[in-house]
């Protein structure tokens, strides 16, 4: 989205806002819900729970919950002041229960559940104990978390406009991909984004294609950075990953042996050479790939490093989005095409040879960056500022003093 657009949502955000602190919820629904869907967008719906959950934590700044000054880990069986601590902290945010808070200065089994429900709400693991990354997340304070509630009530706003009645989304923090179709989800799935240092850029396109067993051909930064490094290193890694060199991309190309490359001079001046990786099950992008038109040259695809799933934090890719389950959308885009049924994909990807599909429904997809939201259950979620867009955001919010001064501030950190 350009500037120009995100300037308006946002501030309509402010002009909305105001609005609403006058009228009731249900007024607002009713004159503000998008036509012609009959019930609210997900953003719709997430901007007014978060403004309901706003009120707590502004009232909470008041008296702000305590500190945990201590990083040691405090897990069941532990004992001392520190849990009584952490009790009172799990209490201000009803994580902890009036009837399961039993245990004093004991950490019993009702406090390791009431940690894991605080962590479920963070994206971190659920296993109870309240180890540094847990006791970092309970230690932010309420001031900030209500900054971090209008921030993402802004995002949410901004979408409204964006968002149809079906679409797939892609939330970067939460490291989720999710299809929805008429406001509920037909589809969800754990995905990989890109690392700090590369980002995954958010971005509205549509998806058009897919590619079955798909080449990849590596991009200059990567070629540069990544392989060059590693083939001077091992020059059995081209051959060991089914890494070819060509004099140019183009289909006509001539393809060069590794021999012939002065790799020393090439780390020193640059690449100018072309990388392209073979179909097959060590391909980078697994054994399809999902294309969307943008000028970062990004797509969804599959990987062959399905071990990363496992981890909480999965900031791990060069700016692609790598997907859980690649074939549980595969299988969706494709359950209407006249030709292509599951056992025909079978042998595509038996056959080994590159298949180029495209979709009879071409999908909107919306990849985004949203930190705080409120979940189907009622819950408030709360992630990681992994790209430290918040941080960003809110310190040229400090800068600004007034509506106004803030509107026009905008186009400084858009």
């Amino acid at each position: 989205m350009s500037k120009y657009f995100k300037l308006i949502n946002y501030s309509l955000f402010f002009i909305f806002s105001f609005f609403i602190s006058t009228a009731s919820h249900a007024d607002a629904l009713a004159q503000f819900t998008p036509v012609p869907q009959l019930t609210p967008s997900i953003a719709f719906q997430n901007y007014f729970r978060l403004k309901q959950m706003l009120a707590a934590y502004e009232a909470a700044t008041a008296k702000p919950w305590p500190i945990l000054q201590d990083d040691r880990a405090l897990k069941r069986g532990s004992r001392s002041k520190r849990v009584i601590l952490l009790r009172e902290r799990l209490r201000r945010t009803s994580d902890l229960t009036p009837q399961d808070d039993i245990g004093g200065e004991k950490f019993d089994a009702q406090l390791a559940d009431a940690v894991a429900v605080f962590q479920s709400r963070h994206g971190l693991r659920p296993d109870g104990v309240a180890g540094k990354n847990t006791i970092l997340e309970l230690n932010v304070s309420p001031e900030n978390r209500a900054k971090q509630i209008k921030l993402n009530m802004a995002r949410w706003y901004a979408l409204i406009s964006q968002l149809g009645n079906r679409y797939i989304l892609v939330n970067i923090p939460d490291y989720r991909l999710t299809l929805f179709e008429n406001n509920q989800q037909t589809l969800t799935m754990k995905v990989i984004v890109g690392k700090p240092d590369w980002p995954t850029p958010e971005l509205t396109s549509m998806i058009t294609r897919l590619i079955l067993n798909p080449y990849w051909d590596v991009p200059d930064l990567i070629a540069r950075k990544d392989l060059v490094p590693k083939i001077i290193e091992d020059p059995n890694y081209l051959n060991a990953m089914e890494i070819k060199i060509f004099e140019h991309q183009e289909d006509n190309a001539r393809q060069l042996s590794v021999h012939e490359i002065d790799w020393d001079y090439m780390r020193e001046n640059g690449f100018p050479y072309h990388f392209r990786q073979e179909p097959g099950p060590k391909n980078s992008l697994g054994l399809v790939k999902f294309e969307f038109e943008n000028k970062y040259h990004i797509y969804l695809h599959d990987t062959p490093a399905k071990d990363l799933f496992d981890r909480d934090e999965r900031d791990l890719s060069h700016g692609c989005v790598r997907l859980e389950d690649p074939f549980a959308l595969v299988t969706y885009f494709l359950k209407d095409h006249p030709t292509i049924d599951d056992m025909r994909i079978q042998d595509i990807l038996a056959a080994g040879k590159t298949k180029y599909i495209r979709l009879p429904q071409p999908i909107p997809i919306i990849i985004t960056y949203i930190t705080a939201w409120v979940d189907d259950a009622g819950v408030l979620q709360f992630r990681d500022d992994i790209y430290q867009h918040d941080n960003i955001v809110t310190q040229a919010m400090r800068k600004t003093n007034t509506a106004q001064e803030y509107r026009e501030g905008i186009w400084q950190w858009t």
